[in-house]
């Protein structure tokens, strides 16, 4: 009666083994799915590069532990643009990077066609409050009705200011046709280049600049902790520099 009864036991319990077995492997495989791998530009540099992002409110809440075990090392968080629009997600951005141990610089979406000094020195209120990583961002890729001439003296004007009050050296960024075109090509090349240019290749250098420091390579980046599209961005250097 034993015998028989283990007889039929046996089948029940290889089951029940077989069936956990595979609700194990479906939980590891659900728990550890590898995320897509960060979108990686082409090598146009001799050396390594880190790769970062840059974010504003329009993506969203942000899960920055996430981003940061996904390889992002640094990010560029929106202040605002121009003078009168604050980025509602700046607070938020600013403090969760920091959390997350990446490394953050904020950037100013530049209206030449507002008070020039007054941008400048919002930038460096919330510079002083809480100075980041990394040198300030003048994002240029509007005239505002400005002509190349009357541009290039407002990107100055704003660079002096915040040069003189920080003791930093503020990054540009820009494409390479924006400068040719809108900015007449003018002389800023001892500023650090950030770069924005979505190519297959390597990225055009405007004139007068001679290297990039910061390459903006897509606008269609996926990374896990951001639920959409996101601005992926190298830096030219070892992580070591900003870590």
């Amino acid at each position: 009666m034993r015998k028989r009864r283990s007889i039929q036991l046996w089948p029940v319990a290889a089951v029940a083994a077989v069936l956990a077995f595979g609700a194990i492997v479906m939980l590891w495989a659900l728990l550890g799915r590898e995320e897509p791998a960060l979108e990686q530009p082409p090598k146009c540099i001799d050396g390594p590069v880190t790769p970062g992002i840059d974010v504003s409110y329009y993506q969203g809440a942000i899960a920055w532990p996430k981003v940061k075990a996904a390889g992002i090392r640094f990010a560029f968080i929106r202040l605002s643009d121009g003078l009168t629009t604050r980025d509602t997600m700046f607070e938020k951005n600013w403090s969760g990077a920091k959390r997350a141990g990446i490394r953050r610089g904020l950037y100013q979406y530049f209206r030449p066609d507002q008070n020039v000094t007054a941008q400048a020195d919002l930038v460096i209120a919330a510079h002083e409050r809480d100075p980041g990583d990394l040198p300030p961002v003048i994002d240029v890729e509007t005239t505002g009705g400005k002509s190349p001439a009357q541009l290039a003296r407002a990107i100055r004007t704003w660079v002096d200011r915040v040069r003189a009050r920080l003791g930093v050296e503020p990054i540009v960024y820009t494409s390479p046709d924006f400068w040719r075109d809108a900015v007449g090509g003018a002389d800023l090349s001892s500023q650090p280049l950030w770069v924005a240019h979505y190519t297959a290749e390597c990225p055009r250098v405007p004139a007068p600049w001679q290297r990039w420091t910061f390459w903006q390579h897509s606008e269609s980046g996926r990374v896990p902790g951001i639920s959409g599209p996101v601005d992926l961005n190298v830096m030219a250097g070892e992580a070591a520099t900003i870590e």
